[in-house]
């Protein structure tokens, strides 16, 4: 059961990571380029490149969905985790 908590949380440090890659990518947009000796960064599979501010925003979409799908699941497990502990002990209220 604790797995669950793990993963989603491991899910979501992901998916943190993507937002902040993404807003780079927003943030330079129109800097001027890397000089062409410097190898470019390769892009992660299931990640769009960003090339324009559409991609961009799909991809924020992208890492909003996961969020919420994330912090659903922790949601759930939490609530399963509460009545697991009530039908063991259901006098003990906190």
């Amino acid at each position: 059961m604790l797995q669950v908590f793990a993963i989603a949380s491991n899910a979501l440090a992901v998916q943190s990571q993507k937002l902040n890659e993404i807003a780079a990518a927003v943030a330079s947009a129109g800097a001027t380029p890397a000089p062409a000796t410097e190898r470019p960064t390769p892009v992660r599979i299931g990640a769009l490149p960003i090339g324009d501010s559409t991609e961009a925003m799909v991809s924020l979409k992208d890492v909003e969905l996961a969020y919420k799908m994330n912090a659903a699941v922790i949601e759930t497990a939490a609530e399963m985790f509460d009545s697991l502990l009530d039908a063991i002990d259901p006098d003990d209220r906190r």
